[in-house]
């Protein structure tokens, strides 16, 4: 016996594991911005090497103006001038302790670019395995429609047949048209057998999907983010009130 072919997975179902728990592995940061993760890096480790020297010159110095200071010969000029000398060493390792702060400061943030451009890639990712899992819905459901048509045509003619059957005895002309309702039968459940079997592949189509996609990463919150982000960073005087 013919049977109905079944429904897919409801739009209800399929809104709700959308967002069961997974992740989508891109590391897709913008090119530029590994440069600029490198290079300060580099400037980290400049930095770092440079306050260290200075720092050492800085104890140097410090350890000589004090030996001066404790002779009891000294004279002034010798005083004035390790005075001075280790001042200098004081302002080159202070200068040095900024830029590898600053350098410090400066990759924090372009890791924070970094982390969003990943999450950015990784969302688009995402969202194209989502319109790929809906388009493979909406092709199952259609094709699982067309085969569920072509069986209620079946049902129609099957029932046209039994009524004809009926008044058979009373009417025998009406054997031409069970000849040809039967005809059509025959037709009707050939295209019916193709239509359930691409029905069936397209259900299958669907499944695999449902179960390998990185569709469940997809998050609209952060797409919205996004969208405000760059909104905003192109209009200065952006009114998030007037957004919404």
């Amino acid at each position: 016996m013919i049977r109905k072919v079944m429904m897919l997975i409801s739009s209800a179902v399929l809104a709700g594991v959308i967002f069961t728990a997974s992740s989508v592995d891109a590391k897709a940061a913008l090119s530029c911005t590994y440069d600029i993760i490198n290079d300060a890096s580099s400037d980290i480790a400049n930095a770092t090497a440079n306050y260290n020297a200075a720092k050492a010159d800085e104890a140097a110095k410090l350890a000589k103006f004090n030996a001066i200071k404790a002779d009891p010969a000294h004279s002034l000029l010798d005083y004035e001038v390790a005075a001075a000398e280790y001042q200098n060493a004081v302002n080159v390792s202070q200068w040095w302790l900024t830029q590898l702060n600053n350098s410090k400061a400066f990759l924090t943030n372009i890791k924070g670019r970094e982390a969003f451009e990943d999450k950015f890639a990784a969302n688009r990712i995402a969202l194209y395995d989502l319109t790929t899992l809906q388009a493979s819905k909406f092709a199952a459901d259609g094709a699982a429609n067309m085969a569920n048509g072509t069986l209620a045509q079946i049902a129609e003619v099957e029932r046209a047949i039994a009524g004809y059957q009926v008044m058979l005895p009373t009417s025998p002309s009406l054997q031409k048209e069970i000849d040809a309702l039967n005809v059509k039968l025959a037709i009707l459940k050939a295209e019916y057998e193709k239509r359930a079997a691409v029905a069936a592949q397209k259900a299958a189509e669907f499944a695999n999907n449902v179960n390998t996609l990185g569709y469940q990463a997809y998050s609209k919150g952060f797409e919205d983010y996004q969208f405000n982000r760059e909104y905003q960073r192109d209009n200065l005087n952006w009114d998030p009130k007037g957004y919404y």
